[in-house]
């Protein structure tokens, strides 16, 4: 991820600010949270009462740590905790959370629908989403949908073998190098979240800025589910 300062304040208006409502107050569950950048960005620019953040490597969550003390938090206030978001999510007791954050990680594992099946389980309200998605109207999508029966949701995931050794990419629980993700198309992330009863709606973009073109060309989104 992108992380010069333009794109972060633009990231920050469109998931931080543009659900402040969704965060005020709330119980935040962090996932991959890296850093924890929006995290502290949920308590200090959104008013969160706590945020837990889910991490696989320790050395994000050392530079988290430092910085959270540097800006003077509370320690009371937030929490980083070590592995797998999965193993964790299945550890964690139900309704011990408002609102989650699933942010730049759903296309960094093939296992979405039991994401959103362990947040449902857990009882979280709200769920604010940032991911790269693909877009369904390409030369072999139409080649698909002319296939598909009349009236059917015409949604895709796309399944990719991606590489582990860069900063931000796919745990590698094999030692091969690389493991297998997903990347969802914006209808299916929409389906995901309708499976599970949360009404969904798109975050509208704020005004362009520098490297955030991704999310005006529909390569990327950003969506919360409410209930």
């Amino acid at each position: 991820m992108a992380a010069d300062l333009a794109r972060l304040n633009y990231r920050h208006e469109l998931l931080i600010a543009a659900n402040a409502s969704l965060l005020k107050d709330a119980r935040v569950l962090d996932l991959a949270c890296n850093d924890g950048r929006f995290g502290l960005a949920a308590l200090e620019g959104a008013g969160a009462a706590h945020v837990l953040g889910v991490e696989a490597r320790d050395e994000a969550i050392a530079r988290g740590r430092r910085a959270f003390a540097d800006y003077g938090i509370d320690p009371a206030r937030y929490e980083f905790r070590q592995g797998d978001v999965f193993e964790a999510l299945a550890r964690m007791t139900p309704g011990a959370f408002d609102t989650a954050l699933v942010l730049g990680f759903l296309y960094h594992t093939p296992r979405q629908y039991e994401l959103f099946a362990h947040l449902d389980r857990l009882g979280v309200r709200n769920v604010i989403v940032d991911s790269q998605v693909i877009r369904a109207g390409g030369r072999g999508a139409r080649a698909r949908r002319r296939r598909m029966n009349e009236g059917e949701p015409r949604v895709f995931v796309e399944m990719r073998w991606e590489g582990a050794a860069k900063d931000g990419a796919i745990a590698d629980p094999r030692g091969r190098g690389e493991a297998l993700s997903t990347i969802p198309s914006a209808g299916a992330l929409e389906m995901w979240l309708q499976e599970f009863g949360w009404t969904v709606a798109r975050t509208p973009l704020p005004p362009p800025a520098p490297n955030t073109g991704v999310y005006r060309r529909g390569l990327r989104v950003a969506m919360t589910g409410t209930r």
